[in-house]
């Protein structure tokens, strides 16, 4: 049976959704980000603050993908027992009603040609990756992310977070992709201060790790 963590806030027993630990404490629960052991900073006992904190990761980048295995680790709130739903939703939004939807079959998946169906201007042109460019992309991204692409046919696993259509930052990945297919860019060393989604710039570790897997020669001549 699919075991959602609603179900389990219901229930009131301790579990772990993407990289966070949901415990609960006499009527408080207490959410833990990852290596959070005893030194774990405390953050100030406020949904507010804990929606502050996973913004950034531990070298200070925006995370513009909330699901990215780029949480900063090594912190803990405790809240009053009524806030947990309202915690999950600031760490990952959405993901409890997916969950929910998951399991009971209503869940809408959105394949990736009518979300770029969708698009306008610029973004248009990610529809034009070809098959094993569209595969990279996912490899590259969704390999990086707590959420199972269910709308790219991946099977969401008991307690998983599923995800029903290709997100905004995959939709940029691709167009980029469909640029550098047309005309490959060079590789360069993977550098940590590139914003996770700057695509573009030499460095990010994305667009690196993208060209790594392309194979030499592809898009030329």
């Amino acid at each position: 049976m699919y075991t959602t963590a609603t179900e389990a806030i219901a229930a009131r027993r301790d579990f772990t959704l993407g990289e966070v630990a949901v415990a609960f404490r006499e009527g408080r629960v207490e959410l833990s980000g990852p290596c959070s052991g005893p030194d774990a900073v405390e953050l100030e006992p406020t949904v507010e603050a804990l929606r502050e904190h996973v913004r950034l990761d531990d070298d200070g980048r925006y995370r513009p993908l909330s699901g990215a295995r780029t949480m900063p680790g090594g912190w803990r709130v405790s809240l009053p027992g009524n806030l947990t739903e309202a915690a999950i939703e600031a760490v990952y939004p959405q993901a409890l009603l997916h969950q929910e939807q998951a399991a009971q079959g209503t869940l809408r998946v959105v394949p990736f040609d009518e979300v770029v169906a969708r698009q306008l201007g610029r973004y248009r042109v990610a529809g034009e990756l070809d098959d094993e460019g569209r595969e990279r992309a996912r490899d590259v991204l969704c390999g990086r992310c707590v959420r199972t692409p269910v709308w790219a046919d991946a099977t969401a696993s008991e307690g998983a977070i599923p995800c029903p259509e290709p997100c905004s930052v995959m939709v940029a990945l691709c167009r980029e992709a469909t640029l550098w297919q047309k005309e490959p860019p060079e590789p360069a060393e993977s550098d940590a201060s590139v914003a996770f989604a700057d695509f573009p710039e030499p460095g990010n570790e994305l667009r690196e790790a993208y060209l790594a897997l392309t194979p030499a020669g592809a898009g030329r001549g």
